[in-house]
């Protein structure tokens, strides 16, 4: 009762019902313009394109479905189909999260292996395996809800229940934590070691053209850095309340409901934030990003400019002034010239004559 005082507030409302589906709006457009620029032609060549477009895919996917237990919530009459929606719907965005995590352990994990082994990166790090991971990714992420749609029909024991929500928790947020965390500590390393500054000078031997590349290299190693930082904290609070979630004793205080529904909320704003953010990093670390964007707008201008209806009036009255003054009056002009040097010339004979 209390947790639904909370949630019917004015408070709850404004938090729930109104701030986290803006943020889940805009997340998604800047995830829809992500995808849009990744699909460019320019931006085809970086060594993880194709992650990055199924990164933005499953953010898009986990916080939207999310959303919509919220939306019936607050804004729907029917508050019963609210209990259907959250028993078949939740477990997609759980799989959308499962994706993207994992889908953030294999960037950081292909980006690792292309700064260690640089030749071999280019046979194992390639476009057709990076496709092969995301179907397994995204195939396991479908495999793994699989057990919420058998409980719903079969009503599984609450022993068989918690086995399930604790394979869940561990195959979509624990692991891919812990290996995240390992991966990120070994990937800060090894950029220390090799495009710190003990090699800072190696970039003065080098020509133009092979330190330009090393700098974008460090670039990306950088970019995918901050990815998987800022997916560390995110899913920390989320892994906090999972955890509580499944040593629950059942006993439950004033104190405690009010620590679970702020936990709640953090940990659904961080998980927000982190499908979100992505868009402002690449925008940041990454030059073809923006430049890509920048051309974006001006096409768009253009368009704008070119369909203005105030320059599209008076390009069809200079048009209609051009065909009236183009066929007859040009050939009208003619003949009066040829008369006139017709004229001149019979004038001129005359007087010599």
């Amino acid at each position: 009762k209390l947790v639904d005082e909370i949630l019917q507030g004015k408070s709850g409302r404004i938090i729930w019902g109104v701030f986290q589906i803006l943020l889940m709006i805009l997340g998604d457009i800047g995830n829809l313009i992500t995808l849009i620029v990744l699909n460019r032609r320019w931006m085809r060549k970086c060594g993880i394109n194709n992650l990055l477009q199924g990164l933005a895919v499953s953010d898009i996917i986990a916080p939207t479905i999310a959303s919509i237990p919220l939306i019936i919530y607050y804004y729907a009459s029917n508050k019963v189909t609210n209990e259907h929606v959250i028993v078949f719907v939740m477990p997609l965005a759980t799989a959308a999260t499962f994706a993207s995590n994992w889908i953030v352990v294999t960037i950081t994990a292909f980006r690792l292996f292309i700064v260690i082994k640089p030749l071999y990166s280019q046979v194992y790090c390639s476009s057709r395996n990076e496709k092969k991971a995301l179907t397994i990714i995204f195939m396991l992420s479908l495999l793994s809800i699989t057990p919420y749609y058998f409980d719903s029909y079969f009503m599984f024991s609450s022993h068989i229940q918690n086995i399930i929500k604790l394979m869940s928790a561990v195959l979509s947020l624990l692991g891919p934590w812990i290996i995240c965390v390992i991966l990120w500590l070994i990937l800060i390393r090894v950029v220390g070691q090799e495009i710190g500054e003990k090699n800072s000078l190696k970039l003065t031997l080098h020509s133009e053209v092979i330190a330009q590349r090393i700098r974008s290299k460090s670039k990306i190693t950088k970019m995918v850095l901050i990815i998987c930082f800022c997916n560390i904290i995110c899913q920390l609070p989320v892994l906090i309340r999972t955890i509580l979630d499944l040593i629950d004793t059942g006993s439950c205080g004033r104190a405690k409901t009010f620590f679970f529904v702020y936990l709640l909320f953090t940990s659904n704003l961080l998980l927000i934030v982190n499908h979100s953010i992505n868009f402002f990093i690449y925008s940041l670390t990454n030059a073809k990003f923006r430049y890509s964007i920048k051309m974006m707008c001006r096409r768009c201008c253009c368009l704008q400019n070119l369909y203005n209806p105030q320059q599209s009036m008076t390009i069809d009255n200079s048009n209609i002034k051009m065909y009236k003054m183009s066929p007859r009056a040009t050939h009208s002009i003619s003949t009066l010239s040829a008369r006139s040097t017709v004229k001149f010339l019979a004038l001129t004979r005359v007087r010599d004559f």
